[in-house]
């Protein structure tokens, strides 16, 4: 069972582009109407030629049921397609990239995230409610995962990004509500319409969901980020949290991995002291990068992290735990 303050839900785990509340399916939309995913269900892969549009159950829209507060979050790979120079004054510009806009019944729109680019191979998020309010985040670097979480409480929004809350350049007055009882929902397609300087996206997104209550609760944010999107939308694990872990009682000084199968439900891994620990094959995936390379440090690693498509790999090093 779903939290109930979900409303929509996408994994982007196969090509049928499922939406986990609704059970309904989005529609592509393009000269290329074949939609790629990443191995492994790990994201949807945007195209310049190709777009998503989501209607909800009997295409009436998605109930969202958004009034003065949501929340939604987000993985991100951006793509930096450099600068375009503008014809009149020629000067650098960044280009916008559209990726997510919810839409009310009468084509308002209710709340868009676009990117823009900037020099440096770096990209800024930015985050709009109506035709009133836009926030533009900090810069990250592209051609990596990063996490997007966006709270609007009717008053104040707050973006964090990668579990970090994000200083931002607000430009006009927040609404104190937007009309979002049902929406429908476009990826990849910019409601403004395209100019020299707004293209297609061609970055990966991943697990988006949005609830219709404002959620700042940082343990929430380290939790989809870590554990993944089901144990935080699934109303069954909500609230569990371990009191106690498998390496806490009886250890030997040093714990080594002597085995390990994956059967692909669980990873199985054998220890030198004759145990045997199960956990999820999703736990790396779901990290997606440790792009920090304090992280070494943290891990107990001996050499650099080798990370490739978002995944970590070893070799010839452990990790202790």
């Amino acid at each position: 069972m779903f939290r109930t303050d979900l409303k929509l839900m996408l994994k982007f785990d196969t090509t049928s582009l499922y939406e986990g509340v609704s059970n309904t399916y989005l529609t592509v939309y393009g000269s290329d109407t074949e939609p790629e995913i990443l191995a492994r269900g790990s994201g949807y892969v945007m195209k310049n030629d190709q777009y998503l549009s989501g209607s909800g159950i009997a295409d009436t829209g998605y109930p969202l049921g958004i009034s003065n507060s949501f929340t939604m979050g987000l993985w991100l790979y951006p793509v930096n397609i450099g600068l375009v120079t503008n014809e009149i004054t020629g000067d650098a510009e960044s280009i916008i990239m559209p990726v997510l806009s919810v839409v009310d019944n009468n084509s308002n729109v209710v709340f868009k995230i676009e990117e823009h680019t900037l020099e440096n191979n770096k990209n800024a998020l930015d985050f709009s409610l109506g035709s009133s309010y836009s926030a533009l985040t900090e810069e990250y670097d592209a051609e990596q995962w990063h996490h997007f979480w966006i709270v609007y409480d009717g008053s104040s929004v707050l973006i964090y990004i990668d579990g970090k809350l994000s200083s931002i350049q607000e430009d006009g007055s927040i609404p104190a509500s937007v009309g979002g009882a049902v929406c429908d929902v476009f990826i990849n397609h910019s409601i403004a319409g395209y100019d020299y300087n707004i293209a297609k996206n061609t970055g990966y997104l991943d697990d988006i969901f949005i609830l219709n209550t404002a959620n700042s609760t940082t343990s929430n944010i380290q939790r989809v980020i870590n554990q993944g999107i089901d144990y935080f939308v699934n109303s069954t694990l909500d609230e569990i949290e371990e009191d106690g872990y498998a390496l806490y009682f009886n250890d030997p000084s040093t714990i080594t991995v002597t085995s390990s199968i994956d059967d692909m439900s669980y990873i199985y891994i054998g220890l030198n002291n004759g145990k045997i620990m199960r956990g999820s094959p999703l736990m790396w995936e779901t990290r997606r990068n440790f792009s920090d390379q304090r992280e070494t440090g943290f891990l107990g690693l001996t050499s650099d992290l080798n990370v490739s498509n978002g995944f970590i790999s070893l070799v010839d090093d452990i990790i202790r735990l």
